[in-house]
């Protein structure tokens, strides 16, 4: 029982931590933390930034509206989104037979443009967006992808 205390007593203190709130008072300093126990990521409510969603580098997954790919109807596919403050987000989405797409955000939120290549072809394919309401729907030739702000600039 005493070493269930050991862990669950550093364990409880973090996540105080992770509220906002502190540790008791009387509380003893924590001895350091089993090799199984986490160690705190930048962004885990620490405000060092957007936390991680758990063995990603995304800091948000979802489904969004896409449509196109190879003559395909519309449905949902998943995608992820990496924030980089300044430098924009990045959403990836993930197609039906795997192949990815990479939406690349400004710092605002607004559509700046995709990945292309010259040797799947995706390079000769027009691309453009459209904004309705909170919502982007980004084309690249007869894909579409609808991807909500809030999932492109957290909240």
């Amino acid at each position: 029982m005493h070493n269930i205390a050991k862990i669950a007593a550093p364990a409880m203190l973090l996540a105080l931590a992770a509220c906002g709130g502190g540790a008791p008072e009387a509380a003893e300093a924590p001895e350091a933390a089993p090799a199984e126990q986490a160690a705190a990521v930048p962004g885990d409510g620490d405000s060092q930034g957007d936390a991680k969603v758990a063995g990603t580098n995304y800091n948000a997954t979802a489904q969004i509206s896409c449509a196109g790919y190879k003559g395909a109807a519309a449905g949902m596919c998943d995608a992820g989104v990496i924030r980089n403050g300044a430098d924009g987000a990045t959403v990836e989405v993930t197609l039906a037979d795997g192949t990815k797409r990479i939406i690349f955000f400004n710092p605002n939120g607004s559509f700046l443009s995709f990945s292309t290549a010259e040797a799947d072809g995706t390079a000769a394919m027009a691309i453009s967006s459209e904004k309705k309401g909170d919502v982007t729907t980004a084309k690249l030739g007869t894909e579409t992808y609808e991807i909500p702000d809030a999932f492109v600039l957290g909240g």
